[in-house]
């Protein structure tokens, strides 16, 4: 049996898991590996169509292998948190992203979104505040 949370307690951990979701966007934009990684919990892991992560160290050398080259902006909406418990959420939300590859400093041109991604999180109260545990990805629509 589920431990209920009061209104205010519901709030705050829809709060700091929304916070998570838009934490994974500025550090994925931003090629910061350190705060990518530190969004999930030490065994998290990411799940998209093609490829598995799954732990700080396979997160970690994904972010180091990504060109530094490449612009983009993960615009997250849509974001929903269901609170489970006082240590357990699930989300859903959605990102329209923008990619430039090449890019070279400077404001680069708009051509849209490269395509719109939906996540699916399963989130938990560690120690150290809330983490994503799990993350499926998928785009719903890609530019050709």
């Amino acid at each position: 049996m589920t431990t209920p949370v009061t209104d205010q307690e519901r709030r705050a951990i829809e709060q700091d898991c929304l916070k998570l979701i838009a934490l994974y966007a500025v550090a994925a934009d931003h090629h910061d590996a350190e705060a990518f990684v530190g969004i999930f919990t030490e065994d998290g892991e990411w799940i998209r169509p093609k490829a598995s992560l799954k732990g700080h160290e396979a997160l970690r050398a994904f972010m180091a292998q990504r060109p530094r080259d490449v612009l983009s902006r993960h615009v997250s909406t849509n974001a929903v948190v269901t609170v489970l418990g006082p240590a357990a959420a699930r989300g859903i939300s959605y990102a329209t992203v923008y990619r430039r590859d090449g890019h070279q400093g400077g404001e680069a041109p708009l051509a849209g979104p490269e395509s719109i991604v939906e996540y699916h999180d399963d989130f938990v109260l560690t120690p150290a505040g809330w983490r994503i545990a799990a993350r499926r990805s998928h785009s719903i629509f890609r530019r050709a």
